[in-house]
């Protein structure tokens, strides 16, 4: 529970499907919009009922990733973070789990990962972790 508290802890212990993933990310571009700017903007890919978008927005918003506002009839969803700040808990949530699970040898098989990275990446990453180990 690295960051529970800031984002919400139902966020971070329920994992979000693909199709929620799609509909987020249309939520973070427009930062404010309905099922059916959702819906309009999904049917490029596939054919979606009012429905489902609308099941997949009140789940995003039990999970705690979106805010809804009542709208005439329906709701107007809004992102209840950013992109960066979901995407950060996302991979520290991961790595607490992978570390709490394989102790030494997560960290292990993360450290030799490092060395399979492009030159710029490798370097960028050794970079933050060191100006993380000076705070």
């Amino acid at each position: 529970t690295l960051i529970f508290s800031t984002i919400g802890s139902n966020m971070a212990q329920k994992p979000i499907s693909d199709l929620e993933k799609r509909v987020m990310n249309i939520v973070w571009k427009e930062n404010i919009c309905s099922a059916r700017d959702i819906l309009l903007e999904l049917k490029t890919e596939k054919k979606f009922a009012y429905t489902t978008i609308a099941t997949v927005l009140q789940r995003l918003y039990e999970k705690g990733l979106v805010e809804k506002k009542k709208n005439g009839l329906g709701y107007l969803y809004s992102p209840k973070l950013t992109q960066k700040k979901y995407s950060t808990h996302v991979i520290r949530n991961f790595f607490a789990k992978m570390i709490d699970s394989f102790g030494d040898t997560a960290i292990a098989s993360f450290a030799e990962s490092i060395e399979k990275l492009p030159k710029e990446k490798k370097e960028q990453l050794l970079k933050l972790l060191a100006d993380h180990a000076k705070k």
